[in-house]
């Protein structure tokens, strides 16, 4: 069978190889698996764990025994869909920062410093920059779920730097229902307001110091790190208009 519409795809040989034995064997304990495509143990459950966020592999308790099999090969078409939808989310949220980022190229260059982050460890890069700059910190367009499932634990010792240090951090958010937000016993230096959806920009930003990061949630999480005094005080200023605009309550919560 020619396997190269698999890997154009996204899947690894090793991926391919248990997809396509599942689909032959039916459910199946990683331990036969493993026996079947001559892969290790370790590395078969590790395939697993990724055909299974494909959505390509599901599992079931028979007894004491965990058995995993594939799901219908029409799975393939839905995580292609859901693939593109992702790439559409990226590139808007590429086309929402486009502006600010070429207006930044016709800055002078000694001015101007730009990073890029990518993956869990860049998002603690400029969380740990935050409580080594020791300003105050201003937050806009955040979902603070998204942090603590992909930060747990380091979130709750940033929280507690930032209350160390004394750093304020003042967040402005959407109204809705079920907005997931820091209690006060976790980031008791945290403070909320909200905004209408129609008044309120999407786009992930903090502000500190003389720095702006932009964060866009694809995947990999990026953040783009600009070091500008200029810049960052008109972040500032745009953020104190929004913030005196905002209610201090989630009405629709």
């Amino acid at each position: 069978m020619n396997t190269e519409a698999l890997r154009n795809i996204g899947l690894t040989e090793n991926e391919i190889k248990i997809y396509l034995d599942l689909l032959k064997s039916g459910a199946s304990t990683a331990y036969d698996i493993g026996k079947r495509t001559d892969i290790y143990r370790v590395h078969v459950y590790d395939k697993l764990e990724q055909l299974m966020n494909k959505g390509l592999v599901t599992h079931v308790y028979m007894g004491s025994k965990k058995f995993f099999q594939a799901t219908n090969p029409s799975k393939i078409k839905q995580y292609l869909e859901d693939k593109m939808r992702e790439l559409k989310s990226q590139e808007n949220s590429v086309n929402a920062i486009l502006p600010e980022l070429e207006a930044m190229t016709k800055l002078p260059r000694q001015d101007t410093f730009v990073e890029v982050f990518r993956g869990n460890e860049g998002l603690k890069y400029f969380l740990k920059d935050i409580i080594k700059t020791g300003n105050e910190v201003l937050i806009t367009g955040i979902d603070d779920r998204k942090y603590q499932e992909a930060l747990p634990i380091f979130m709750k010792q940033y929280f507690r730097d930032l209350k160390a240090n004394k750093i304020i951090e003042r967040v402005i958010t959407t109204k809705r229902k079920g907005v997931f937000l820091f209690d006060k016993a976790s980031a008791p230096t945290t403070r909320y307001r909200f905004l209408e959806a129609t008044e309120f920009n999407p786009t992930n930003t903090f502000v500190y110091g003389d720095k702006v990061v932009i964060v866009t949630w694809g995947s990999p999480v990026t953040a783009v790190m600009i070091k500008n005094k200029n810049i960052a005080t008109t972040y500032k200023d745009h953020f104190e208009h929004l913030w005196k605009l905002a209610s201090k309550r989630n009405q629709l919560k």
